[in-house]
């Protein structure tokens, strides 16, 4: 449960330097400055309508008016330079010190799960990790780049609204801000919901995406099982929680909207019902009572605009504060730790005394009771015992993955946690059961033993490991990549790379658990001598199951329930007839420690694809997966590929469109897979259009009150007529609110149930996959999962309230278009031919702030390998002491998208400045040549405004809308990924229902089968194989590495099918 207390402020910014936060600072002020332009331009505003009040009134010149106006419209001029200088600094900043923040949180955050103890890993997950390292620091992104920006900015043209509204007339300001503290309260009341139900939210889906990278990582044992059916259910029911919660926040999301523009429609009313009566006495102009409206209009505004930029911050906020609770904790063990002894020499002398454990995840199941022993410089000492005795806990313990309960253990003389952890670690070589290979070259796997290393010593490690001739053999030799987990190496290749990567340490301590099990026994006798030589003039603590690699110890220590037994060499150990004997001679050497005791054990996992020859090792069919700390002995495991959630972008998209053979999808055709949700998605489109229609209605209804305005106060017919239009606001302001409720709401739900839908089929779908499908890289784990976390919401754009507020614009740009041809076409035609250049501004805005070029999406996408590699095999890290390494290549990885993305920092500000102030420039024109029509009787004054009305409200309604574009763009990529997932088809359905169902006596026959693996069709694996088990029988496959031993299981379990020849 993750229980961490958002971030303030102020910890937020914790990681920005000097520069940073002067930036901030500036950014802060222009962004002030720029908040300001709005409540400046309804001071402008009010003066404009008023010289159309005197022309109408017949109150003025046609030669003053038109000097008026001209001198209005230069004050436009001047004031939308302003704005362009302003945005563009303002953007410039923020994004600046957002992606600054972001790098060097990314960094340390990084950095901290390096250096967290073995324990705190039992604790979490790494599918847990992956979400907080990508997830969240996309949203701390969100939250603390140009949104912070955009939060100021709204919040001083708020008060510069109210400021511009108090200075022109206080008592007709106040009546309209009587509603503002309703709000205020109601606005905060459902940021607060929102960001709460989006926390849940995410927790719910989190719990759905450890179920999926569960099961994908671990597809073979699912299908030997034909647990396809109950891992769909499982799924399912985890997403139907984050489905309801989703809702809920549809919900919120509406509420909030129509409170917003219910009140502030009710303080039009409030405003002009007022004003019109001040007007009526004489008390004040209509123009005064305009730039009040216009300054409260702009200032409240700012409130619904700032209210989704407060929400985000406070996701940020809490997805910080998730964060830093790892950065700020210190572990019992740490591998970053300068502390300790560094003896100048070690000779190796081992001593255990009374070692007592039990594993911090299994308080109540103690694993050593007592443990005690000596290993003198260069001995040999083998630990042998049943399943779950203890013996790969004390190596465990010699690596300091944990600290013991009591006792202690000793290196010349010295307590190892006296010693410097990192001193340790490299002092001490191990191999392990199963070898951890990153996903990257032999080469560079080996160099990770040693910094520094030679190649001449790489070489003679590989000799040393009997590994040099199959290394030669591949195409790219030593340079050949072993692939994710090292899936392109057989069982036995991965074995002896990794015993080379221990050689090149030169340990003094070395530490051999299981080291050489996947060895055929030619290799394993090379092997061997090669290790027994290495281990000379070293301590070797030898945790084995085959005679053959412990008979020459010095000592062997058989281990049973946690207690010493008996010690002594073979024959003598042999001669007491003992644990030992009995051992021998039932050959019960395994060591696959889960029954409380290897909470940690490192096991044999089967590779999906292999260079030679892709085999797998009987342990996977046996339901015994490679596996991490965890309470229930279970590892959550995911690939290192998850990086792409980390960069979200239609870059991305676009790249693997290609790579699948996909197309983008058109709205027809997430519609059509909507179908269910069509009364809903009918309601929420009716709601739509009405919401679409309110602000060209409000154009009309503006227009009605300044004609009302120019009657001469005292006219019976100003007071009427006036009252009359003030409480249409009332009426539109009602019909407003229901509609934005039944839009978010109906929109919400029909997305988050086709969501749920989508994710639920696609993890269907995969589920029938045979094992061709996942050998595949475009069909990896992370790949699967990114689809299923990242591209399966993003389809909701294109069906939420933000598709809602893009189809609402789009209504509102014809009826307003439609108000304006009808009222005056010459005006009309001005207005339009220049409105596209403001929406060239916003999709040149639209273009830099959602997409990455792919060269930065490659780059995170490396970083972001590393660092999910680094997590799944932390085991491994910690004992090759690669904490620091790592996290070097991991910010080398950065630098490329940090620093491009500063550079596009400036570019992005550009385009935002031009899209700020380029509406200004349009309305100068507008009225200019408005002017110009009424002195000159083309049009009347009324047209001139209705025209500029309405084509200024569509633009201010498509301007609330148009930063959902880039979504629903990307919507309709990610849909097209999704889609073409749905639309593949198994070539083995494995939750088909069709074919014969036989009684099965056990009668097995391979006749003449040939086989080569899909992904590797050059490699053949079975050539003419035959192969006949009568029912009872027990078949032996014995054979050298990569000669097709477990790719007859594979067939008998159907993962694949035969290229020729009967099964």
């Amino acid at each position: 449960k993750d229980d961490a207390p958002k971030a303030s402020i102020p910890q937020l910014f914790r990681y920005t330097t000097t520069f940073d936060k002067l930036l901030l600072l500036i950014g802060s002020t222009v962004a002030m400055g720029t908040g300001m332009g709005l409540p400046m331009m309804a001071i402008i505003m009010g003066d404009i309508t008023q010289n159309f009040m005197s022309v109408n009134g017949n109150r003025t010149s046609f030669q003053q008016f038109e000097h008026d106006v001209t001198q209005n419209c230069l004050k436009y001029v001047y004031l939308g330079c302003g704005i362009f200088a302003a945005a563009t600094i303002q953007a410039t900043c923020f994004l600046t010190v957002g992606e600054n923040l972001v790098n060097q949180l990314r960094r340390q955050f990084f950095k901290s799960i390096l250096r967290q103890d073995i324990p705190w890993f039992d604790k979490n997950g790494s599918g847990t990790l992956a979400t907080k390292l990508f997830d969240n620091l996309e949203r701390v992104k969100e939250g603390t780049g140009d949104k912070v920006g955009l939060m100021i900015q709204y919040v001083a043209q708020f008060f510069g609204g109210f400021i511009v509204a108090f200075t022109y007339d206080w008592k007709l300001t106040l009546i309209m801000m009587s509603l503002a503290p309703f709000m205020i309260m109601c606005g905060a009341f459902i940021a607060r919901l929102m960001a709460t139900a989006a926390t849940r939210e995410a927790k719910k889906y989190a719990v759905a995406g450890g179920i999926a990278e569960e099961v994908l990582t671990s597809m073979r044992t699912v299908m030997a099982f034909n647990g396809q059916p109950y891992e769909c259910e499982r799924y399912k029911q985890a997403l139907e929680d984050g489905k309801s919660t989703g809702i809920k926040k549809s919900l919120y999301v509406g509420i909030g909207f129509a409170i917003t523009f219910l009140i502030l429609f009710s303080s039009y009313c409030l405003a002009f019902w007022v004003g019109t009566d001040f007007v009526y006495n004489n008390r004040m102009q209509g123009g005064t009572v305009m730039t009040v409206f216009f300054a409260v209009m702009m200032g409240s505004m700012a409130l619904g605009q700032a209210g989704p930029q407060f929400a985000v911050l406070g996701t940020a906020m809490g997805a910080a504060g998730s964060l830093y609770q790892i950065i700020d904790r210190e572990p019992e063990i740490d591998s970053y730790s300068q502390e300790g002894v560094r003896p100048s020499t070690l000779t190796g002398k081992l001593t255990i005394s009374n070692l007592k454990f039990t594993y911090p995840t299994r308080p109540d199941v103690p694993i050593l009771k007592g443990v005690s022993f000596e290993a003198n410089p260069g001995e040999t000492i083998a630990l042998v015992g049943p399943s779950g005795c203890g013996k790969s806990t004390i190596v465990q313990l010699l690596l300091r993955y944990y600290n013991p309960d009591d006792g202690k253990i000793t290196i010349d003389g010295v307590e190892i946690d006296k010693l410097n952890i990192e001193f340790l670690r490299n002092y001490v070589g191990v191999v392990s059961q199963e070898p951890m290979l990153f996903n990257t070259t032999i080469e560079q796997n080996i160099r990770y033993g040693r910094e520094n290393v030679t190649d001449a010593e790489i070489t003679a490690a590989l000799r040393k490991a009997n590994a040099y001739d199959f290394v030669r053999s591949f195409p790219e030799g030593i340079y050949t990549n072993v692939g994710d987990r090292g899936t392109q190496m057989s069982g036995g290749q991965k074995q002896r790379i990794a015993i080379a990567r221990a050689l090149v340490r030169d340990p003094k301590i070395l530490l051999l658990d299981e080291a050489t099990s996947a060895l055929d026994a030619e290799s394993e006798h090379v092997v061997q001598q090669a290790l027994e030589n290495a281990s000379k003039g070293r301590t070797t603590i030898v945790v084995a199951h085959r005679l053959s690699t412990i008979r020459n110890a010095d000592r062997i220590i058989a281990i049973k329930d946690g207690e010493v037994m008996e010690v002594g060499t073979h024959d003598e150990l042999m001669a007491r007839k003992g644990l030992y004997h009995e051992l021998v001679n039932s050959q019960v050497f395994v060591d696959v420690d889960g029954d409380g005791e290897e909470a940690g054990a490192h096991r044999r996992t089967p590779p999906f694809s292999r260079s030679k020859s892709p085999s797998n090792t009987s342990a996977e069919f046996m339901g015994l997966g490679s596996q991490l700390s965890t309470s229930d002995d279970k590892r959550e495991k995911t690939a290192a590929n998850k990086s792409v959630k980390a960069v979200k972008d239609l870059e991305r998209l676009k790249k693997e469109l290609e790579e699948e053979g996909a197309v983008r999808a058109n709205l027809i055709k997430i519609f059509r897979y909507a179908r269910p949700e069509w009364p809903f998605i009918t309601i929420a489109v009716l709601s739509s259009i009405v919401q679409g229609c309110v602000f060209p209605a409000f154009s009309l209804f503006f227009t009605q009150i300044i004609d009302v305005f120019s009657k001469r106060p005292g006219d019976p017919s100003l007071r009427s007529d006036g009252h009359f239009w003030a409480l249409m606001f009332l009426v539109l302001g009602i019909i407003q609110a229901i509609s934005m409720l039944l839009q978010c709401f109906f929109f919400g739900m029909s997305a988050e149930r086709l969501t749920m839908r989508l994710r639920s089929k696609i993890f269907n779908n995969v589920m029938r996959m045979d094992a061709t499908y996942f050998d595949m890289p475009r069909h990896s784990p992370g790949k699967i999962t990114t689809r299923l976390a990242t591209d399966a919401p993003n389809v909701k754009s294109a069906l939420d309230y933000r598709f809602g507020a893009v189809f609402s614009s789009l209504v509102s740009v014809g009826c307003g278009i439609g108000i304006a041809f009808y009222s005056g076409w010459q005006m009309a035609l001005l207005a339009i031919s220049i409105f596209p250049l403001g929406a060239a501004g916003r999709a040149i805005q639209m273009r830099f702030m959602s997409g990455r070029a792919t060269a930065d999406a490659k780059e995170m996408e490396n970083s972001g390998k590393i660092a999910m590699e680094a997590i799944e095999h932390i085991r491994t890290v910690q004992a090759l002491t690669l904490e620091r390494r790592l996290h070097a290549e991991f910010c080398h990885h950065l630098d490329g998208p940090h620093k491009t993305n500063r550079r596009k920092a400036l570019i992005q500000g550009v385009s935002y400045g031009f899209a700020c102030s380029i509406f200004y420039f349009l309305y100068a024109s507008c009225f200019r040549f408005g002017a110009w029509l009424i002195v000159h009787g083309y049009l009347g004054p009324m047209n001139v405004l209705r025209v500029e009305l309405a084509i200024s409200f569509t633009a201010g309604s498509l301007g609330f809308a148009s930063s959902y574009f880039p979504e629903y763009i990307k919507a309709t990529f990610a849909a097209g990924l999704i889609f073409h997932m749905l639309e593949e088809k198994p070539r083995i359905d494995g939750m088909s229902s069709n074919g014969k169902k036989p009684k099965i006596l056990g009668a097995v026959k391979l006749d003449q089968v040939y086989f080569n693996y899909p992904e590797r069709p050059d490699v053949p694996i079975l050539q003419g194989l035959n192969i006949r088990v009568e029912p009872g029988e027990t078949l032996a496959l014995v054979g050298p590495s990569g000669c097709g031993k477990s790719t007859v299981i594979s067939l008998l379990e159907r993962f694949y099918d035969a290229l020729d020849g009967s099964v």
